[in-house]
Formats: structure tokens, C-alpha cells, sequence
């Protein structure tokens, strides 16, 4: 089977048996499936909301507009976003300290506005693991749409 490794700020789309695999830390992954087709599409979104003035080369990098896109690239291929399997993976708190803050972490918002983003078109995640400390390595098998996680060793104290 073929492998892809998508990079920070990107997504992959594919109608063929792939394993995608990537690297989150504080960034989400958002899989979207069709169980029928398996057509599939795995997104490493860095921040959560883009700004006014991102263009259409930034668009995956943030959690509304790559969700967007990916729904968009169903919608061109006539499947339904209500037939879509949607898993949610990252957001970790992965800078020391960070979770203590009062303040929201870049991990948490990636993971609120992810789930703000897929409701506006009425799909849940139906699995995901969100949070925590440890950024973690994922692998998504098209075929299947199974996810695997691997936790990362925690980075060295600041």
C-alpha cells in the first residue's frame, strides 16, 4: 500500500488505498472518510481560525478553511458530507508550562474550532484523542479508515 507523509499546513486527498501518515504536536489532524467509495482526506492544520488575509495557499493551514476545502473536494466528487466518517486527532499542550495558563492553548482552540468547523456542516467526530502533554505520531489507513496513534516522548524542560 502506498504511503504519504502530509507536512504542517497541508491536507491529502486520495481515492485510492493509502496510509497517511503525520506528526502533531499542538497542530490537528481532522480524517474524513466515505465508507462507500473510500475516498478519503487527512488534514495537519497548525492554528485554529484564518485570518482576513489568507490567501487560498494558507487555507490548509488553519482549522475552518482546510475543513472547508476537504468538505469541498467531497462535495466536487458528489459524495455527501452526511456519509463522511470524521475522526479528530492532536491539540496537545506541548510547550511547558502552557496548559497552566489561564488562557485557552493553541492546542485546545485547534480542537474547538475543528469541531465548531465540522457542525457547521452537521458531521461529529466519531473517535479522535485530543489533548494532553505528549504530541503524538498518526497513521491513516484509507482502506480501512482505522487510525493509529503512537504518543511521543515528551520533549525535553524549557
Amino acid at each position: 500500500m502506498k504511503r504519504f507523509f502530509l507536512h504542517p499546513g497541508a491536507v491529502r486527498f486520495s481515492d485510492q488505498p493509502e496510509r497517511m501518515e503525520t506528526i502533531l504536536g499542538s497542530c490537528v489532524s481532522v480524517t474524513l472518510r466515505d465508507p462507500l467509495t473510500s475516498a478519503a482526506a487527512l488534514s495537519h492544520c497548525l492554528l485554529p481560525v484564518a485570518p482576513p488575509s489568507a490567501t487560498d495557499e494558507d487555507r490548509y493551514r488553519f482549522c475552518d478553511t482546510a475543513i472547508e476545502g476537504m468538505l469541498a473536494w467531497f462535495d466536487q466528487r458528489r459524495i455527501p458530507a452526511a456519509r463522511l466518517e470524521a475522526k479528530l486527532f492532536g491539540g496537545a499542550d506541548v510547550l511547558v508550562g502552557s496548559a497552566r495558563n489561564a488562557d485557552p492553548t493553541v492546542g485546545t482552540l485547534n480542537a474547538q474550532h475543528a469541531v465548531s468547523a465540522l457542525a457547521r456542516f452537521a458531521i461529529t467526530p466519531q473517535a479522535g484523542e485530543t489533548g494532553g502533554e505528549r504530541g503524538r505520531y498518526l497513521i491513516f489507513d484509507t482502506t480501512s479508515g482505522s487510525v493509529w496513534i503512537r504518543p511521543l516522548a515528551p520533549g525535553p524542560a524549557l
